[in-house]
C-alpha cells in the first residue's frame, strides 16, 4: 500500500510538469523527461494493482465468503428442561385458560415440594413458538437465605436481551423502565421462578403487549397488578399413584398395590415426596413398595428418611419456616402440632397461650406461606407432613414444660367448654386425638376430667359408637379402679349398643371383677346389672336372671328408685323373650307405677316392654294402646332409637292382625332408623322380621335374602344365638342358602 501511495504522488508531479507546469531551476532542464516518465509509471501502476489483487485472492479461504456484519442479537432460550409432569393436567389446563382470558402475569403460588416450577416450567416450554422474541428464565431464590435482588435480575435479563454495558447501569427504577423499553414491541416470556413477594417480581415484569410473565413462589403474591393467580394443593391419591408409577414402572406398582397406595398417603399427595420414595425405590429394584411404607410408618423418623441427595422434605419447610417471625414460628409449632386434624382459632389461642386476634393474623400468614390450608374461613389444618415438622419444632424450640403447659391449656378449654353445656360438635375428633395424646404424656387427671364433662352431652342414638372411643381412651390409661370400673362400665354399655356382643360381656365381666374388688356396693350393682344385660344379649337367659335380680335387690336396698326402673325394665325384656308374659307384666307394671316426671325415654321402654308382654298374653288391644304410647313419647323427645323399637313393636302387632303391608313398611323404615345410628343388633332385627313378613306373603326369594342379611349381620357382632335363629328361618324355607 505504501509504495502505491508514492507512485501516485510522483506521478501527479510528473503529470503537472508534461502540461505545463514549472519546475524548480536546478531540475527545469529536464522538463524534457515528463511525458517518458508518465509512460513508464502508468505501466508500473497498473502491474502493482495486478499484483495486490492476485495477492489479494490467494489470502482468503476458498469457501464461502465472510458474511456482512450485522446488528441483530439471537433471541435468547434460557429455559431449563422441565421434569415430567404427572397428574398436573387440570392445572395445566387453568394456566392456558388464564392467558387466554387475557392474562399477562400469571402467578402459581404453593407450599414448597408441589410441583409449581414443573408446571410453569412445562406450560413454558408448550407455548414456547408463540414467543419468537426469546424466552428468560430467572431463578430469584426466594426460599433461599438470600433473595436475588431485582437489581441484579435486571441487569442480566438487559444483558440477555441485547444491551449494551452502558445501559446496565443506573437505579433500580432506571433498570426497570430500560427493560420495559427495551422489549416493548417484543415477543417475549419471562418466567420469573421462586419469587420471595411482590417488591421482588414488579420491576421485572415487561409491559408489552405480546409478553407474558410466569411467576412461581412459596407465598401467596396476590398484589401485582393485573396478575391472576392459581394455588395449587397436594396432589390427590389417584394421580399421586399415577406420579409414582412414572417414577418407578407399572409392574412394580402391580406387583405391590397396596404397598404403593401407602406410600403416596405417607406422602401427603407432595410431588416432591413422591419423587423421592420412587427414586429410592428406582435405585433399589428388590425393595418393594410396602418395605418402604414400613420404614416410613414411623413417624419419628419418617422426614428423615424423606432424603435423597440434595433434596429433602425437612429444608424444603425449613426454608420457609426460618423466614417467618417469632410470633408466627411460636404459632406454626404450638397449633401445628394440634393432636386433631381440622382446628379452629380459639383452640389454637388456646394451645399457643396467645391473644386470639393476634393467632388469627399469625394463621393468615401462614396460609399465605402455605404452612397451613384453611379449608373453609373458620378451620385450620396441616397435611401429615407438614404436622410432623410442626411436632418437630415444638420438641426442638420449647422445653418439656411449655409443650405440656400447652397442651394442659387445650385440655382445660376443651373441658370447659363441654361443661358449660357449649357446642362441642366441631370438636368431637380434636376431643378424642387430644385425650390421646393426654393420656400418652400421663395426664391422666386432666383426661378424665374432660371425659366426665363430655359424656353428659352424648344424648343422640348414634352416640354410643364415640362414647366406646371416649371412655376407651382413659380406661385403657387410669390406674384408679373407682375411675376404670365406671369406663369399663360405659365401654360394655357402648358395645352393647353397637350389637358386639362378645365384647360387651368381656368387658361387663371385667367390670365385675373391679368393682367385687373395691367392695363398693353402689359399684357393685351396676355392674351387676351391666353384665345381666350383657348375658341376656349374649343369649344366657337363666346367668342373665340371676344378674339382674341381684342387681335388683342392691338397687333396692339403697332406695335407687330409677336403677330399680331400669332393672325391672331389662327383666321384663328379659322374661318377654321366654316368653313368660305371667313374669314380665307384673316386673314390669311395678317399673311403671314408679315411673315420674319429667318424661325420658325409659317411659317409651317400659311402655314397650308392657305392650310385648300382653301381645304374648294374648291382650292386643292393650298391646296397641302401650306401643301408641311409647311412640308419643318417641315422638315427643325426637329419640330415634326408642322410635326403631315402636316400629318393631307394631309391626309384629301387624303381623299378627295379617296386616303384612302394614308390617313390612313399619320394619323397613326401622331398619333404616337402625342402618343410620348404626345399631347393628338392630339392623339384624329388622332383616329378620323383613324375612318372616316375606315368607308369610309366599316371597321366598325376598325371604332368603333377608335372613341372609340378618345371619350375616349377628355373626358379625359375635351372637352366635341369633344367628343360629337366622339360619334356622332360613331352613324352614326349605331352600339352599346362597352363596
Amino acid at each position: 500500500m505504501t509504495v502505491s501511495s508514492l507512485l501516485s504522488v510522483v506521478l501527479a508531479v510528473v503529470v503537472n510538469v508534461a502540461t505545463g507546469g514549472d519546475l524548480p531551476e536546478p531540475v527545469a532542464a529536464y522538463g524534457w523527461l515528463a511525458w517518458p516518465t508518465v509512460a513508464v509509471l502508468t505501466f508500473t501502476g497498473v502491474g502493482l494493482a495486478l499484483w495486490q489483487h492476485r495477492l489479494g485472492q490467494t489470502s482468503q479461504p476458498s469457501a464461502s465468503p465472510v458474511p456482512p456484519p450485522t446488528d441483530d442479537p439471537v433471541p435468547p432460550s434460557e429455559l431449563p428442561v422441565a421434569p415430567g409432569l404427572v397428574g398436573r393436567e387440570a392445572e395445566l389446563a387453568a394456566v392456558a385458560e388464564l392467558v387466554g382470558g387475557g392474562a399477562q402475569v400469571v402467578v402459581v403460588s404453593a407450599a414448597g415440594g408441589t410441583g409449581k416450577s414443573a408446571l410453569a416450567l412445562s406450560y413454558a416450554h408448550g407455548v414456547r413458538e408463540h414467543f419468537p422474541d426469546g424466552q428468560l428464565y430467572v431463578a430469584l431464590g426466594g426460599a433461599s437465605a438470600t433473595p436475588v435482588q431485582p437489581q441484579e435480575a435486571l441487569i442480566r435479563m438487559l444483558r440477555a436481551v441485547g444491551l449494551d454495558a452502558e445501559e446496565r447501569r443506573g437505579t433500580l427504577d432506571e433498570l426497570s423502565s430500560r427493560f420495559r423499553s427495551a422489549v416493548a414491541d417484543r415477543r417475549l416470556l419471562v418466567l420469573l421462578d421462586d419469587a420471595f413477594d411482590a417488591a421482588q417480581v414488579r420491576p421485572l415484569i415487561p409491559a408489552g403487549a405480546g409478553c407474558l410473565t410466569l411467576v412461581t413462589s412459596r407465598r401467596l403474591i396476590a398484589d401485582l397488578p393485573g396478575a391472576a393467580v392459581l394455588t395449587l394443593d397436594a396432589l390427590p391419591p389417584g394421580q399421586a399413584l399415577e406420579l409414582l408409577t412414572a417414577t418407578i414402572g407399572a409392574d412394580r406398582v402391580a406387583a405391590d398395590p397396596s404397598g404403593a397406595r401407602r406410600l403416596v398417603e405417607i406422602c401427603a399427595g407432595l410431588p416432591l415426596a413422591v419423587r423421592i420414595v420412587g427414586s429410592r425405590l428406582r435405585a433399589r429394584p428388590r425393595w418393594t413398595p410396602s418395605a418402604l411404607a414400613d420404614r416410613l410408618a414411623d413417624e419419628d423418623r419418617r422426614l428423615d428418611e424423606l432424603r435423597l441427595g440434595d433434596r429433602a422434605i425437612r429444608s424444603t419447610f425449613e426454608f420457609t419456616y426460618d423466614e417467618l417471625s417469632d410470633v408466627d414460628r411460636l404459632v406454626f409449632r404450638r397449633a401445628g402440632a394440634h393432636p386433631g386434624v381440622l382446628f379452629g382459632v380459639e383452640s389454637a389461642a388456646r394451645r399457643c397461650g396467645l391473644d386470639r386476634r393476634v393467632v388469627q393474623d399469625a394463621l393468615d400468614r401462614l396460609v399465605d406461606a402455605f404452612l397451613i390450608e384453611a379449608p373453609t374461613p373458620s378451620t385450620y389444618r396441616l397435611h401429615d407432613l407438614l404436622r410432623l415438622f410442626a411436632a418437630e419444632m415444638l420438641e426442638r424450640k420449647e422445653t418439656p414444660g411449655d409443650r405440656v403447659a400447652c397442651l394442659i391449656r387445650q385440655l382445660d378449654w376443651l373441658r370447659d367448654l363441654a361443661a358449660s353445656g357449649g357446642n362441642i360438635a366441631h370438636e368431637r375428633d380434636n376431643i378424642l386425638a387430644v385425650l390421646r395424646t393426654a393420656v400418652a404424656e400421663g395426664l391422666a387427671d386432666q383426661a378424665w376430667a374432660l371425659v366426665e364433662a363430655v359424656h353428659p352431652l352424648l344424648t343422640a342414638a348414634d352416640d354410643h359408637t364415640y362414647r366406646l372411643q371416649l371412655w376407651r381412651s382413659t380406661e385403657r390409661a387410669t390406674a384408679d379402679d373407682r375411675r376404670r370400673v365406671r369406663a369399663l362400665r360405659w365401654v360394655s354399655h357402648s358395645y352393647g349398643l353397637a350389637g358386639e356382643v362378645e365384647r360387651e360381656l368381656a368387658t361387663a365381666r371385667e367390670a365385675v371383677a373391679v368393682a367385687e374388688r373395691l367392695g363398693d356396693p353402689e359399684e357393685l350393682a351396676q355392674t351387676t346389672r351391666r353384665l345381666g344385660e350383657a348375658l341376656r344379649a349374649h343369649g344366657h337367659p337363666q346367668e342373665a336372671e340371676g344378674q339382674l335380680l341381684q342387681a335388683l335387690r342392691l338397687f333396692q336396698r339403697s332406695h335407687a328408685v330409677e336403677e330399680e326402673i331400669e332393672v325391672r325394665s331389662a327383666l321384663g325384656v328379659l322374661y318377654n323373650t321366654l316368653r313368660r308374659p305371667e313374669r314380665s307384666i307384673p316386673m314390669l307394671e311395678r317399673a311403671a307405677a314408679l315411673l315420674s316426671a319429667p318424661e325420658t325415654a325409659l317411659h317409651g321402654y317400659v311402655l314397650l316392654g308392657l305392650a310385648a308382654g300382653h301381645k304374648l298374653a294374648g291382650h292386643p288391644t292393650e298391646a296397641s294402646a302401650l306401643t301408641r304410647q311409647a311412640f308419643g313419647i318417641a315422638d315427643r323427645l325426637d329419640d330415634e332409637f326408642l322410635r326403631g323399637y315402636c316400629l318393631h313393636e307394631r309391626g309384629w302387632l301387624a303381623v299378627e292382625d295379617d296386616r303384612h303391608r302394614d308390617a313390612e313398611k313399619d320394619f323397613l323404615t326401622m331398619l333404616e332408623i337402625f342402618l343410620r345410628i348404626r345399631h347393628g343388633a338392630g339392623v339384624g332385627a329388622a332383616h329378620q322380621a323383613l324375612g318372616s313378613v316375606a315368607a308369610a306373603q309366599g316371597r321366598r326369594n325376598e325371604a332368603v335374602h333377608a335372613f341372609e342379611a340378618a345371619t350375616e349381620e349377628y355373626e358379625r357382632l359375635g351372637n352366635r344365638t341369633l344367628a343360629d335363629e337366622a339360619r334356622s328361618s332360613l331352613s324352614e324355607l326349605d331352600l339352599p342358602r346362597r352363596s
